[in-house]
């Protein structure tokens, strides 16, 4: 069973930032820890559950890939390694892609307390 879902009822807010210490998040219902690696370099932030992991790299200082934000192009696909995500819209990726762990960056917001996305 995937541990992505498409589901449209969350809001969306930038508020993300960076942390060196992932512990320090554990137990707050607002936000996820999240191990990003992207370009060779693993990232641990706070992922607020109403911002998208594009919106949290960025306010972080991380470049994200992304593009139209809309969930349209298909620039900012990543892999859930571990953990669950929402999507407001992923219309781009096939059931397989989906079954396969693919989040649209643009789309993605935490369930889960602890994930880890590979770019």
């Amino acid at each position: 069973m995937s541990d992505v879902d498409n589901r449209s009822e969350l809001p969306g807010d930038l508020l993300g930032d960076d942390t060196s210490s992932a512990a320090t998040t554990f137990g707050n219902a607002d936000t996820a820890t999240v191990r990003v690696d992207l370009d060779g370099t693993s990232h641990h932030l706070r992922w607020p559950r109403d911002a998208t992991l594009v919106d949290t790299l960025i306010s972080a200082g991380i470049a994200a890939p992304h593009s139209c934000r809309e969930g349209h192009c298909g620039s900012c696909v990543a892999t859930a390694v571990r953990g669950e995500v929402h999507m407001a819209s992923c219309e781009i990726l096939e059931p397989d892609d989906l079954a396969e762990g693919l989040i649209l960056g643009c789309q993605a917001r935490p369930v889960s307390d602890d994930l880890h996305i590979e770019f």
